[in-house]
């Protein structure tokens, strides 16, 4: 195993960055292209060799490494900050999703991007390592760093190549994100001090606070930083009310930077709040569960509401992203292994369904150049094999049986209904007798709405009567083909096996709850 290096695993999509954006690399869009997606290819490959060898029943971070400078002396000695990396069973898998992902964002771009390739793809590569960089970082200041990166490359994937408003659709993605890092910030330095002054110790490590924690916060000082990390994963999530960057974002986000956006973006919040949220401040999780539950509950019916009367397929598609990372938030609240579980395949479920549902929209647009479900109609008549594979798709993001969607959201919701975090709370003094499994119950609903969107949506565009002018909308492409199938073979594998990607992550759950 001495090949497998985190640190190259990172930072190798960095290096594609650098070579493409070099002045000796060729302008020649089609070798950028085919440069990208073989490099990309290589970093996918690479990530499985990590997967295969991964321990799911070892504690705690593996392939750990620690990155020291001359004298052996940490990266910044006075602070306790170590450039560190490591990974257990959650990271492990949304960083096989991100090689993943990418690699196929990458195939779909031949014909979504039409202009500055070397820019393009070299931001692409800006974005994975940044992505990899949160996943895999052993240090908070580690951590928020590689958060911060993020921004920069999506920022320019957004205003350059994106449509409509997309300037205004970037910086507001900006701000939002960056507002948000503002109270994680103040979080992650308010634990640090807290540590300093228990231990005298000045360390960053992300071991010491979750699998090493030795001491409970006290209550009001654990709240406030707790809602500081909240609001920043709040954000990336997201949940409502701060929401309102996605439609934006996605409607103007270019096809492949909408697949990336909602397959792992997204996933970064989910991420944060199980390994900041549940690891690090458990005992004010389990004051604040109820709270997290009932805004669960709201995103996935408000969403699935939302969804509902949209006449954009993008803005559809991203209001039933809002509603799925309700089921995340529900998982999470439920404070049991079931149920944080759930949460987690949830995540990886929704990273390859709504992945899928965007290239769909995106083959739609490429050919009609319109989003709006009114002006389509009757296109399964001329593309069969795009409508067999939106409809796999669609009833995954749907949640049938012996597809992914179905296991995913059957784990939050079990996990949900045999919770005891609650049998009711508190509002203005008034005890309101509403138990958890009531709530699950009426999250359920949003179920129902999610059938009743994703079906009408389908019907209205792949069935009934054809316009002429659709008459030579003509069926996918092979390198669309390759997206497609890929995306639908890991819905229909895990949907029938859905042991095999919980094998991998339910041991670290276990031993995470163990230690609450």
């Amino acid at each position: 195993m001495e090949f497998l290096s985190l640190t190259l695993l990172i930072f190798l999509p960095l290096i594609g960055a650098v070579i493409i954006f070099s002045p000796w690399f060729p302008q020649n869009e089609v070798k950028i292209r085919r440069f990208a997606k073989g490099f990309s290819g290589i970093v996918f490959i690479y990530s499985l060799f990590f997967l295969a060898f991964f321990n799911p029943m070892e504690k705690g971070f593996q392939f750990n490494e620690t990155i020291t400078f001359p004298g052996g002396k940490p990266w910044i000695e006075q602070l306790g900050v170590n450039i560190a990396f490591g990974v257990d069973g959650i990271s492990m898998l949304l960083i096989v999703l991100t090689t993943f992902l990418v690699l196929l964002a990458l195939i779909a771009s031949k014909y979504s991007i039409t202009k500055r390739h070397k820019f393009y793809y070299s931001m692409i590569f800006v974005l994975q390592t940044s992505i990899l960089g949160v996943f895999a970082a052993k240090d908070l200041f580690l951590f928020i760093i590689f958060w911060e990166l993020e921004l920069i490359p999506m920022y320019f994937l957004i205003s350059v190549w994106g449509s409509g408003r997309k300037e205004y659709s970037a910086m507001k993605f900006i701000l939002y994100t960056f507002a948000g890092s503002v109270f994680m910030l103040a979080a992650i330095l308010a634990i640090v001090y807290y540590n300093y002054l228990q231990t005298g110790v000045l360390t960053f490590d992300l071991n010491t606070y979750t699998y090493m924690k030795a001491f409970v916060y006290p209550t009001v000082f654990g709240i406030l930083a707790f809602l500081g990390f909240f609001i920043a994963f709040a954000v990336k999530l997201p949940v409502v009310p701060f929401h309102t960057w996605l439609p934006d974002a996605h409607v103007d986000a270019p096809t492949p930077v909408s697949m990336l956006l909602a397959g792992i973006l997204l996933k970064m919040g989910g991420y944060g709040l199980i390994r900041m949220n549940l690891q690090i401040m458990p005992e004010i999780l389990k004051i604040l569960s109820p709270l997290i539950v009932i805004l669960g509950i709201i995103n996935i019916l408000y969403a699935a509401i939302i969804a509902t009367a949209q006449k954009d397929l993008k803005k559809l598609v991203a209001y039933s992203s809002v509603s799925h990372m309700g089921i995340v938030l529900l998982g999470l609240g439920a404070m049991n292994i079931s149920g944080v579980s759930g949460a987690v395949f949830q995540m990886i479920a929704h990273g390859v369904i709504s992945a899928g549902l965007f290239m769909i929209v995106g083959v739609i647009y490429l050919r009609t150049h319109t989003r709006e479900i009114s002006d389509l109609g009757g296109l399964g008549q001329n593309s069969p094999k795009i409508m067999y594979f939106s409809m796999i798709i669609a009833l995954g993001s749907l949640g049938l049986p012996l597809l992914i969607g179905f296991a995913a959201e059957t784990l939050a919701f079990y996990g949900a209904f045999t919770s005891e975090v609650f049998s009711g709370f508190s509002l203005f003094n008034i005890y309101i007798p509403v138990s958890i499994q009531i709530l699950t119950a009426i999250g359920i609903v949003g179920v129902i709405f999610t059938a009743v969107y994703v079906l009408w949506m389908f019907q209205r565009v792949f069935w009934g009567n054809m316009f002429d002018k659709w008459r030579k909308f003509h069926d996918a492409s092979p390198h669309e083909m390759v997206v497609l199938i890929s995306l639908i073979a890991v819905i229909v594998f895990f949907g029938l096996y859905p042991e095999g990607m919980t094998g991998i992550f339910v041991p670290t759950i276990d031993g995470i709850m163990k230690l609450i």
